[in-house]
């Protein structure tokens, strides 16, 4: 790259999508809308309306659409269900999410959902297994 040559970048501004519904979802995949559908989906997930076990069924099966945005934001929104409702069918969830992380996009999400569910369905737990985590490796701590 030479010196005088402009350095480009582009900004990202977050937003927080409005709240929605199951149905809202639906109707923006069968339209094909992929950004309406992925606002919608973290849209039905944050807010907290409506029949948790409907939502987990709905970001169940995102889990294994097609589209690879919808399937790790499916991930990312179960995660968001757990902190939000503070329960889940976790045996369900659990074993969809561990399934998922085989898929390279997934992966990271999925992880990271999990981390959520133990953290907000199992609070103790989850602090247990951090103080264990910084005792076992003490250069963690700086």
């Amino acid at each position: 790259m030479r010196d005088d040559a402009p350095v480009r970048h582009e900004h990202h501004v977050f937003h927080n999508p409005p709240p929605s519904t199951p149905d809202e979802v639906r109707a923006a995949l069968d339209r094909g809308d992929l950004s309406a559908a992925l606002d919608a989906m973290v849209g039905t997930a944050l807010y907290g309306d409506g029949d948790w076990r409907e939502l987990q069924e709905l970001h169940l099966r995102l889990l294994e659409h097609d589209d690879r945005q919808v399937s790790a934001l499916a991930a990312t929104c179960l995660g968001h269900l757990a902190r939000v409702h503070r329960q889940l069918d976790e045996r369900r969830v659990v074993a969809a999410l561990r399934r998922a992380r085989a898929l390279p996009h997934v992966t990271g999400t999925a992880a990271n959902a999990l981390e959520d569910i133990e953290v907000f369905l199992h609070p103790r737990r989850a602090r247990m297994r951090g103080r264990m985590w910084r005792a076992i490796r003490p250069w963690t701590w700086f």
